[in-house]
């Protein structure tokens, strides 16, 4: 197109008007026709030089986690962004991680805090209030968590529960309602123990630990979940496929009501997706990101839980299976696996209301 711009200003030799083929009054409105062209062009450049608000709106990179971190417990307490246990790689070894960091948005510092009694990873994270933060279930490395942790003032006490089934490996859940209705979905006893995939749901409450009505798709792990108003929603995550022996992921979406003990079916997901993370954004919405397809996926979605459907998102400024924390007006984006044997330390923010455009 520029080329063709290009040909149709180029002045001839000769003036136009002394051209016994076109004459002189065409000559005029061609010309004429040319420069407003050329006006509006220029116009049109010069507002994307000078107004870059027409780009895509960008997240902001942020001071990187301590280490390189997957599978780890993400939430908020008073001070900031909290960071539990996880996992990394070093020398082709998996490391099972006990630290606890936290970072501070107005100092934009991590600071480290007291640290676990022993390794956690791949638990349930659980938003108690503004000021605390818990998880519950996953594992040591060794054998599954069967306690809750609730976290505050830079410490952690264990609360040991004897009743929590095994299977809370890579299970789905959250803390639901003002009752705190703290739900454990799905999992497996061991992250290598494919096979031992569960349907089943658990919630623990003022009258101990419940057993609920059974998820109703296949037994998963490795679903996003999250917590709008009195229900849980559960989107993907991965089945697990027997006579293949292999991994399969799942598009499955359905939201539990604890009051009701009661599943409902949502809009399935567009593309099978395990290890994506999803985030409450306001009463209406919940972004989707990240996780693993046929490889790590940077792409995100937003469902719209009154309409129950989904639209394309700005995508996460990583492929990777992250974790995600929305505090204040801002959501983080933090770590995560983005490779096979592989967690990335990078981490970023941007504000809610761009994600919501």
């Amino acid at each position: 197109m520029n080329e063709r711009l290009i040909l149709m200003i180029k002045q001839p030799s000769e003036p136009l008007r002394n051209s016994a083929i076109i004459p002189n009054n065409r000559t005029t409105e061609v010309t004429e026709s040319h420069r407003g062209l050329l006006w509006r062009l220029c116009a049109s450049l010069c507002a994307l030089w000078c107004f870059p608000a027409f780009a895509q709106p960008v997240w902001e990179q942020l001071p990187p986690l301590p280490e390189p971190n997957g599978g780890f417990a993400c939430g908020y307490v008073y001070e900031g962004i909290i960071v539990i246990g996880g996992t990394n790689w070093r020398d082709g070894k998996k490391q099972w991680l006990n630290k606890v960091h936290i970072f501070e948005p107005e100092t934009k510092r991590w600071q480290e805090a007291k640290p676990l009694q022993s390794a956690a990873a791949y638990g349930v994270n659980l938003q108690l209030d503004e000021s605390h933060f818990g998880f519950w279930g996953g594992s040591d490395g060794q054998k599954p968590i069967r306690s809750l942790v609730p976290v505050a003032e830079k410490g952690a006490v264990w609360l040991s529960m004897p009743e929590l089934p095994e299977t809370v490996v890579l299970a789905a859940g959250g803390s639901v309602g003002q009752d705190q209705h703290n739900l454990l979905v799905g999992g497996t006893n061991d992250a290598a123990n494919l096979a031992g995939l569960s349907r089943s749901t658990y919630v623990f409450g003022s009258a101990g630990m419940v057993r609920l009505a059974d998820y109703p798709g296949k037994p998963f792990a490795t679903a996003a979940s999250a917590v709008v108003v009195e229900e849980l929603f559960v989107f993907g995550g991965m089945n697990y496929d027997a006579e293949a022996k292999l991994p399969v992921n799942s598009s499955e979406a359905y939201a539990f009501s604890p009051d009701k003990n009661v599943w409902r079916k949502l809009t399935p997901l567009a593309v099978p997706t395990r290890g994506l993370t999803a985030v409450t954004l306001d009463e209406s919405h919940i972004y989707i990101a990240g996780g693993y397809r046929e490889d790590f996926t940077a792409e995100a979605v937003i469902y719209d839980v009154k309409a129950d459907s989904y639209r394309k998102a700005l995508p996460l400024p990583y492929a990777a299976m992250v974790g995600l924390v929305k505090m204040g007006d801002h959501v983080y984006c933090l770590g995560g696996e983005d490779k096979k044997q592989s967690r990335t330390d990078k981490f970023f923010r941007i504000p809610v209301v761009e994600l919501l455009k």
